[in-house]
C-alpha cells in the first residue's frame, strides 16, 4: 500500500467511528443499495471498499459468489465473519483499491463502486482498471453524491459555498476529494472506456444531513424516495454502465 495514501484512510477511519457518524442519517444509503443492487443479483460480485458491511449484506443474499476489498483489515475480518453463512460464497481483500485492481487477474460480473469515487485520487485510473476486473458480458455500478443536490443549490445560494462543487467543512472531514456533476462522472466513466447504460437520481436532500437528524422516519424515507422529483437536483447519482 503506498504508505500516505494509507495514513489518510486511517485518519478518516476515525471520523467514521466517531459518536458524530454514529449519529447520521442512514435513510438514505439504505435505500440507495437496496435500488442499486439487482433483486436477481447474478455470479459474481466485486464490491470495492467494503467499509462496515452495508452492502455486502445484501449482496451476499443475491449473488453466487462475492469478493469485498478494503485497505482497513478489521474491517474485511468483520464483513466476511459476519456474512460467511449467506447465499453468496465471500472472499475478503485487505488492500488499497489500486492495488487490487492492478494485481488481480480475475473477473467479475458486476463490479460495485458506491460512495468511494469521490474520495479516491485518481477516479479515470481506478475506473480504467475495474472495467478490466468486469467479465465481457459485465457492468459496474457507481453510485455518488450530487454536486447538483437541492442541499448544496441552497448552500451556494446563502453563500456558505462559493460554488456547488466546492468542497465543503464535512466533504473534508468524511475525505471527500471532489463532489461530482453528473456531466464529470459521464465524462469519468467515457474516458475509463465504459458505454452508460442507466442513470437513476437518487433521493431528495433539502438540508444537511445533521440537520435531518430531527425529522421523523416517515420523512426521511420519503425523501429517499423522492429523487423523481427533482430530476435534475437528486442527492446523489445512480449510474449503471457496461464495460
Amino acid at each position: 500500500m503506498i504508505e500516505h495514501e494509507k495514513n489518510r484512510l486511517d485518519k478518516i477511519a476515525g471520523f467514521y467511528h466517531s459518536s458524530e457518524a454514529a449519529e447520521a442519517v442512514d435513510h438514505f444509503h439504505l435505500y440507495l443499495r437496496d435500488v442499486t443492487i439487482p433483486e436477481d443479483g447474478g455470479r459474481s460480485a466485486l464490491e470495492l471498499g467494503c467499509g462496515s458491511g452495508r452492502w455486502t449484506s445484501v449482496l451476499c443474499e443475491r449473488y453466487q459468489e462475492v469478493d469485498v476489498v478494503d485497505a482497513a483489515a478489521d474491517l474485511v475480518e468483520q464483513v466476511v465473519s459476519a456474512f460467511k453463512g449467506k447465499r453468496a460464497v465471500i472472499h475478503g481483500h485487505v488492500s488499497l483499491i489500486e492495488d487490487f485492481l492492478k494485481s488481480t487477474s480475475r473477473t467479475w460480473q458486476h463490479v460495485y463502486l458506491t460512495m468511494l469515487l469521490e474520495h479516491v485520487e485518481d477516479p479515470i485510473d481506478i475506473l480504467t482498471k475495474a472495467r478490466k476486473a468486469c467479465d465481457q458480458d459485465g457492468s459496474i455500478f457507481v453510485a455518488v453524491p450530487n454536486a447538483s443536490s437541492i442541499h448544496r443549490v441552497i448552500a451556494k445560494r446563502a453563500g456558505l459555498i462559493g460554488d456547488i462543487d466546492e468542497l465543503s467543512t464535512s466533504d473534508l472531514k468524511v475525505g471527500h476529494r471532489r463532489v461530482y456533476t453528473l456531466d464529470l462522472l459521464k465524462d469519468h466513466l467515457i474516458e475509463a472506456g465504459f458505454s452508460i447504460t442507466e442513470v437513476i437520481p437518487l433521493g431528495l436532500k433539502p438540508i444537511t444531513h445533521q440537520q435531518m437528524r430531527a425529522l421523523p422516519d416517515s420523512i426521511l424515507w420519503a425523501l429517499c424516495q423522492s429523487g423523481d422529483l427533482v430530476p435534475e437536483n437528486p442527492a446523489y447519482w445512480v449510474v449503471r454502465a457496461k464495460a
